[in-house]
């Protein structure tokens, strides 16, 4: 009778540490955790500069180049659509450890100009942010401009983008798209800073 009420209790014991390990939530394995490195977040850059200038008033002047027809407006920085311009650059995003390894990464000075530039370049034509350059000041480091190439390639066409950012100066979105059927449209938005 002993030996039963062992057998049961080993066997009840088995059972409850068998439902405590399957309820524990399972530790999802980093597949980087191996690799090393950082790339440059065009987030968290935005996020500087709007904590940086925001709730500062200041006169914007944006122009519309599309299919040879000019046309421009003055906005104010409290009144233009942020959003869709952030949510442009936020898509170039490649600071996401998925795509360590996915770019060449490069740095070179101009002397002449006093820049220091970091140059990231896909490594698979497919990579949505083909091209990122950000280009920093020598001396403190602040940066001067940033210029990026996106490429999509889907069933109905292709997409290109040069996007720019001068810190307070300008912002340019120039958009080409080739479809697979009818025109060939070029876009660009530009908008600059009246400080």
């Amino acid at each position: 009778m002993k030996k039963i009420t062992v057998y049961r209790f080993i066997l009840l014991l088995s059972l409850f540490c068998l439902a405590l390990q399957s309820c524990k939530k399972k530790k999802e394995e980093d597949p980087y955790a191996d690799v090393k490195g950082h790339y440059f977040s065009i987030r968290q850059f935005a996020q500087d500069e709007w904590q940086t200038f925001h709730g500062q008033a200041f006169t914007i002047l944006k122009t519309v180049r599309e299919n040879k027809k000019t046309d421009s407006s003055y906005t104010t920085s409290d009144t233009l659509n942020w959003g869709n311009i952030f949510k442009t650059f936020f898509e170039t995003e490649i600071s996401d450890r998925k795509f360590l390894g996915q770019y060449t990464y490069s740095q070179f000075d101009d002397n002449q100009e006093g820049s220091r530039n970091f140059y990231y370049k896909a490594n698979d034509d497919d990579m949505f942010t083909q091209k990122l350059l950000i280009t920093v000041d020598q001396v403190n480091n602040k940066v001067r401009g940033i210029y990026i190439e996106t490429f999509k390639k889907t069933l109905w066409g292709e997409t290109k983008q040069n996007l720019y950012y001068a810190p307070m100066k300008t912002i340019q979105i120039q958009t080409d798209e080739k479809p697979m059927v009818g025109a060939r449209k070029y876009k660009v938005v530009q908008y600059y800073f009246m400080r």
